[in-house]
């Protein structure tokens, strides 16, 4: 099955289901579905500390773009549970694996198991402002806690 466009309302639940069941398998971290509740980023210091956002986009069967945000707190948690105090590298990988993972069981719940599915690599947004492409589904969830976001964006590629 292939579909040139994402349906919001489909989109979305698949998506919170995704965040939850990724982030349960994969680091252990519980996520519930929240709302949005003002502010996020603001450290215990009372300062904002920009998110990390992550992203992989999507060649097929669709062009869109997957991100995962969420605050410095929860990507270090991550690491902390996947590699247990050690420090040979690879903690970097943690938060771009789970997003890896979570799109192609985003795509496979989406359009089916037998998709033809394409994905670029996973990467850090470093300099992003979150602008590019319109927003096609959100989820928000409380990872123990802390904040998380999975967005889907209309991000159309050539090649």
């Amino acid at each position: 099955m292939t579909e040139n466009t994402l349906d919001p309302d489909k989109a979305r639940p698949i998506l919170m289901e995704i965040l939850s069941s990724t982030f349960a398998d994969m680091a252990f971290i519980d996520v519930e579905p929240s709302r949005p509740a003002g502010e996020e980023g603001a450290s215990a210091q009372g300062g904002f500390v920009p998110p990390i956002r992550a992203a992989i986009d999507v060649l097929r069967p669709i062009s869109c773009r997957l991100e995962i945000e969420c605050p410095v707190e929860l990507k270090q948690r991550i690491d902390e549970t996947l590699f247990q105090g050690e420090s040979e590298g690879g903690q970097e990988d943690s938060l771009l694996e789970i997003l890896n993972v979570a799109a192609g069981v985003f795509l496979t719940a989406y359009f089916g198991a037998g998709a033809d599915i394409k994905l670029e690599l996973p990467q850090y947004l470093y300099f992003s402002d979150g602008s590019e492409g319109e927003i096609l589904a959100e989820a928000r969830g409380d990872a123990e806690g802390l904040a998380l976001r999975a967005v889907l964006r209309s991000i159309r590629y050539r090649y």
